[in-house]
């Protein structure tokens, strides 16, 4: 493939997944209620597992697109997840129970890029792509085994289609909710539009041995997603304690700026650390946005409810990195400074949605903390 190409089939192999991802997403958090949440959950290993293989094995951009495209079947499972949390944990500890969870997505991708970029160094990218398919199946068989799903008090009856129903017209009829949406969007719009390209940028500014470059981009990722996983829990647990409204447009806002500081950097150093100055603010935006919306959430479908919850990132996550393609044909820095500008709206969006949602009393459970 032309070096050319590179940024544009980024771009594209990053959307791929959402294709189908997206159509499906309502319907897991559905099935999980009305059946199981464990075979919901542990079906994403599986099917990782094996679209994995397929990527290893793939001759062509084109095949590698395909196990892209299939990898919308592995969607749905964070939010049934996340409602089998909420259903044990107390709601004044729920914001610290939330990113305890979620610091275990930075956690993985703070290893991860270390140990990947060391195979990809050695053996390659195909034996790095076994490698996942391994531990992806290696987790079905433990998750298989492990989890145990908690007895519902009552068990949730309805046809599919009246469940999808019923979790939509619980997210419309609430305006904090549909301004918790649009402020998700917002922010995960602004910062899929640059992280495929993260690494691209790296390279550029690298004029160090070209053997090392995986190396040195596994590095910098690792520390985003270390300084990400040390702080998730602890912005969660900050939204306990002081508002989780007045939590969310700091997150976002810090977001903006340093994305902005990686599309200014004008060598590898400064890139470096804005990119690790990003992973300290990033998770306590979902893990707020989560904890707000499980408040909300009856619990017979509360797993349909919090997988709606991802609905906007996964959007965003559409079409943002074709977004970013588009620009980057232009100019790689432009999808920073666009990046940031979008984060800088969802800034403003979440101190509104935060003031109006004070002047709403009847909108705020008396067991969240504003």
């Amino acid at each position: 493939m032309p070096l050319a190409q590179v940024p544009t089939w980024t771009g594209i192999l990053a959307a791929l997944q959402f294709v189908i991802g997206l159509p499906l997403l309502p319907f897991w958090g559905i099935w999980a209620d009305r059946y199981s949440r464990k075979l919901i959950i542990v079906r994403t290993a599986y099917i990782e597992g094996v679209l994995f293989t397929v990527a290893a094995l793939s001759p062509t951009v084109w095949v590698l697109a395909v196990a892209r495209l299939l990898g919308g079947f592995v969607f749905g499972n964070t939010g049934v997840m996340l409602a089998l949390l909420a259903d044990v944990t107390p709601r004044k500890r729920l914001g610290l129970a939330v990113g305890i969870a979620s610091a275990g997505f930075p956690l993985g991708a703070s290893i991860g890029p270390f140990f990947g970029g060391l195979i990809a160094q050695g053996p390659g990218i195909r034996t790095l792509l076994f490698v996942d398919a391994c531990l992806s199946a290696a987790m079905g068989v433990v998750l298989t085994l492990v989890v145990r799903e908690e007895r519902r008090v009552a068990a949730v009856t309805g046809t599919v289609r009246a469940l999808l129903r019923a979790a939509l017209h619980d997210i419309l009829d609430s305006p904090v909710v549909v301004r918790l949406f649009v402020v998700y969007f917002a922010a995960s719009f602004g910062i899929s539009q640059v992280v495929p390209f993260i690494p691209i940028l790296l390279q550029q500014l690298y004029h160090g041995s070209q053997a090392r470059l995986p190396g040195v981009i596994g590095a910098t990722l690792t520390g985003a997603g270390i300084a990400m996983a040390i702080t998730t829990p602890l912005w969660g647990r900050l939204g306990d304690l002081v508002g989780r409204w007045r939590v969310l447009p700091i997150c976002i806002g810090a977001v903006a700026i340093g994305i902005a500081c990686e599309g200014f950097a004008a060598s590898l150093a400064p890139l470096q650390a804005a990119i690790i100055g990003v992973g300290l603010f990033q998770g306590g935006i979902g893990t707020t946005v989560i904890a707000l919306l499980a408040l909300r959430a009856p619990e017979g479908r509360r797993a349909s409810i919090l997988n709606f919850s991802l609905m906007p990132t996964q959007l965003s996550w559409l079409f943002g990195p074709i977004t970013g393609a588009v620009l980057a044909r232009v100019a790689l820095r432009l999808p920073f400074a666009a990046s940031a500008l979008t984060l800088v709206v969802a800034t403003a969006l979440a101190v509104l949605a935060g003031l109006l949602a004070r002047r709403i009393p009847h909108e705020q459970p008396a067991t969240d903390t504003l």
